[in-house]
């Protein structure tokens, strides 16, 4: 199932370099949303039961933001340097995957189902029970 198209690819496009073959556009759509069914296994039947259309509008911009940014940097450049004599300047593209297709973190979270966590956790290494504990309070939480 498609969720977006080459035209929504191209209508969210911010400058004048928008890409032109919504051939291409489709392919790299059609890579995106398996990169998103791939990460996000049950997005499918979540988008079917959404009553709201949310999750359908906020995987759109996903892919949409996914594709753009393959669309923006296809060699996969990760810094330019540019200059002539005192005037110089560098420009850093993509991070970590310059030119690839990925899921930024805060794409994935905006996706994923409420109360998931593949992320990192804490642990509290000072028990409110324990007397030395500055958060004690006399009660025996065990």
């Amino acid at each position: 199932m498609a969720w977006t198209t080459a035209a929504d690819v191209i209508d969210a496009w911010i400058g004048d370099d928008a890409p032109t073959d919504s051939n291409k556009v489709g392919i790299w759509i059609d890579k995106a949303e398996r990169e998103v069914r791939v990460q996000v296994p049950d997005i499918s039947s979540r988008i079917a039961a959404d009553s709201t259309g949310d999750l359908l509008a906020n995987t759109m911009d996903v892919v949409i933001s996914m594709v753009q940014r393959v669309f923006r940097n296809p060699e996969g450049v990760r810094q330019v340097s540019e200059g002539t004599g005192p005037f110089s300047g560098s420009k850093t593209y993509g991070g970590n995957h310059p030119g690839a297709l990925y899921l930024t973190d805060e794409e994935l979270a905006k996706i994923s189902p409420a109360g998931s966590n593949s992320g990192a956790f804490t642990v509290d290494t000072i028990p409110v029970s324990s007397p030395y504990s500055p958060y004690y309070n006399g009660l025996d939480w065990a």
